[in-house]
């Protein structure tokens, strides 16, 4: 099953839902549920249990759904356009460590070539 079809099917469930009385109202009560979805997975990584670990973060990722369905974002078009931004970035670091000349950098490196990147 594709993910596109994974997500609709998300937000059927989550539509389900809303006709029993069961959504979200306000925003600022799905970002608090997505801080707390967040605590939980670091909790779950903290205790190094992959099947925790999967269970929070599928519960993290079904509310930012649900985020992403209360503000009418699709989600496709999310993920494309986060890919698009990223890939930008992506070659302006290899540009810089072209310049460089190195092919694989070190965390402090790489603050270093980011932020050399962002002040451009």
């Amino acid at each position: 099953m594709k993910s596109k079809n994974l997500i609709d099917e998300s937000i059927k469930l989550q539509l389900d839902a809303k006709a029993l009385g069961l959504d979200w109202i306000e925003l600022a009560k799905i970002i608090s549920k997505i801080r707390e979805e967040t605590d939980e997975l670091e909790e779950a990584i903290d205790l190094d249990n992959q099947a925790h670990i999967k269970e929070e973060l599928g519960d993290l990722f079904f509310s930012l759904i649900s985020l992403s369905r209360h503000l009418n974002i699709d989600m496709d078009d999310l993920n494309k356009s986060a890919n698009k931004k990223f890939k930008k970035r992506l070659d302006k670091i290899k540009d810089e460590m072209n310049k460089r000349n190195i092919k694989y950098a070190e965390p402090s490196e790489m603050i270093d070539i980011w932020r050399a990147i962002k002040n451009k």
